[in-house]
């Protein structure tokens, strides 16, 4: 089974997470197959928007917790600590610059529960979302860890800073209704529509031209592109100091233990 699907749906892309017996979760290999996903179909010239979406009841977890955990278990925690600073977070963080980037409409329709990364990936899109059964957090705080892709920087840009704060220090749970009054998605509707309300979405974000599309994103995000990525870079080098300290290398083993066994 692919771990993306990518499919065309009329003059639509669709770029599916697909391992919902992971909830979608992601390793380096997923979420780089991920990235270049989004950059080949927005590169097809019979597309003129694209929609980020998950197989099953989820849109994506996050980080594949089982994966690490199997590095913890052979390389010891210096050994997962390395792997993390070296290939999880690099990778993860070249997605969320391509899935930024990307030079078509991209709409997040979020199927249900989508959590750190997982809830970052869709913050890098133009529009947002979600089936009414869908729910919300910023859980990095649960790892003792700052958002690596990008959430400390994308969510006070959606929702602004005192309520992203509050998201981002407590990794509160928050549902659909709460996600759309606070803005961090734009339209909520029940499950069953979500499909049909995403595509008419992404249908109506590429009505015009694809190079006047691109060039206006590209210039309505201009100052933000240079915070995001100086976001990225604070935010690994805080989690490679972090994950230096014992305390949090404590909450990830317990974390890591809890959903791998």
């Amino acid at each position: 089974m692919d771990d993306v699907v990518v499919e065309r749906v009329g003059r639509v892309g669709v770029v599916r997470l697909n391992r919902p017996d992971r909830g979608n979760s992601v390793t380096p290999e997923v979420v780089t197959e991920l990235g270049d996903a989004v950059e080949g179909i927005c590169a097809d010239d019979q597309v003129d928007a694209v929609v980020l979406t998950g197989t099953g009841k989820v849109f994506c977890a996050g980080a594949d917790v089982r994966e690490m955990y199997d590095v913890y278990r052979d390389s010891g925690a210096d050994g997962l600590m390395t792997y993390l600073a070296e290939v999880w977070m690099p990778a993860v963080q070249r997605t969320v610059r391509r899935l930024w980037a990307a030079p078509k409409p991209t709409v997040a329709a979020f199927n249900g529960a989508a959590t750190a990364g997982g809830l970052d990936f869709g913050l890098t899109c133009d529009v947002r979302i979600a089936a009414d059964n869908a729910r919300f957090a910023e859980s990095y705080v649960n790892l003792g860890m700052v958002p690596v892709a990008g959430g400390a920087y994308l969510l006070p840009w959606l929702v602004g800073v005192s309520r992203a704060t509050r998201l981002l220090a407590s990794g509160r749970l928050i549902d659909a209704a709460e996600a759309e009054r606070i803005g961090l998605v734009d339209q909520v509707c029940a499950a069953e529509d979500l499909s049909g309300q995403a595509f008419a979405l992404a249908e109506e974000l590429g009505h015009g031209p694809a190079h006047t599309f691109a060039r206006t994103k590209r210039v309505a995000r201009l100052a933000a592109t240079v915070q995001l990525d100086d976001a990225l870079e604070a935010s690994l080098q805080a989690n490679i100091d972090l994950i230096a300290e014992g305390e949090v290398r404590d909450r990830m083993v317990a974390v890591m233990e809890k959903y791998s066994s």
